[in-house]
């Protein structure tokens, strides 16, 4: 097993937090290779020696130390992406499964919130596009996902990559324009019913703030279109490229059989020589006799 997937990040760490007191607290879950702290203080590793107490101290989140939470996260291979999601992008021979598949292959993992083959049309033709999006419940999920790479399903690969999560952003944005408090209600109320002026602004306020909630709609599905664009087109040159591998593939097969015809060309060619060489002495021979 890679030592990859007995790895946890550990973030937001308290300070003057040691070494030490980190591996105390993660050997309650399992037998410890190593914990260590990073250059940053409040970021810290701590390395299993088996992946099942990586899936226990996961499943006992959330961890606190001195009363602080603490941000844990499955470690990946240096070529994923490190930054936590709930949705996995699937594409490949997508459109020869159905969603209710692939959200039983994956429900094993944890909780399938949705499953979604986009369809369409193209060329005049509804069909697939290719590609998938599966999102779940925890972040943690989409980790173990990304580290049991590669998934088949009837013995068909699929590509399974990390989806950004537009919904996170959107939702920092309206927590960001939260209703302020009630003391605030009451004071503008109160200045409304004294002043005309301030009804006028907040009508206008209130125009400003529909006006960038539907411009922030617009850009998240502009955003979400473009990634589908991106994908798409990542999807045809992945289709090209492997239609340009099978080409050359059979370019070298038929080289190979050219070789082979033409070496048995040359061995008939030559046997048929040899027997009318052999024929033509035979019949020299014959006629020398008589």
């Amino acid at each position: 097993m890679s030592s990859v997937k007995c790895q946890i990040l550990v973030q937001n760490l308290p300070k003057h937090t040691t070494s030490k007191q980190l591996q105390q607290y993660a050997s309650r879950y399992g037998s410890i290779v190593d914990a260590y702290l990073t250059d940053n203080d409040s970021e810290g590793f701590i390395e299993f020696t088996e992946r099942t107490s990586v899936d226990v101290f996961m499943s006992k989140r959330p961890h606190f130390l001195d009363a602080i939470e603490l941000q844990c996260q499955r470690c990946l291979p240096s070529n994923e992406l490190q930054k936590p999601v709930k949705r996995i992008f699937l594409r490949g021979t997508v459109q020869q499964l159905t969603e209710s598949r692939l959200s039983n292959h994956f429900d094993k993992y944890g909780k399938v919130v949705s499953c979604t083959i986009p369809k369409g049309k193209r060329n005049s033709t509804f069909t697939h596009f290719g590609y998938a999006f599966v999102a779940f419940d925890d972040e943690d999920v989409v980790d173990r996902i990304i580290q049991d790479k590669p998934h088949y399903i009837d013995d068909v690969e699929l590509e399974v990559e990390k989806a950004e999560d537009l919904t996170r952003n959107n939702h920092r944005r309206s927590r960001s324009r939260s209703p302020s408090s009630p003391i605030n209600n009451k004071r503008s109320r109160h200045e409304t019913s004294s002043s005309p002026s301030v009804s006028v602004k907040r009508i206008a306020r209130s125009t400003d703030e529909f006006s960038i909630r539907h411009l922030e709609e617009e850009n998240r599905r502009l955003r979400e279109h473009a990634i589908m664009a991106k994908h798409h087109f990542d999807e045809n040159i992945w289709k090209l490229r492997r239609e340009l591998d099978d080409e050359r593939r059979r370019y070298e097969q038929l080289k190979i059989d050219y070789d082979y015809v033409r070496r048995d060309l040359a061995r008939i060619t030559g046997d048929l020589q040899q027997k009318s060489s052999t024929r033509y002495n035979n019949s020299n021979s014959k006629s020398s006799r008589h």
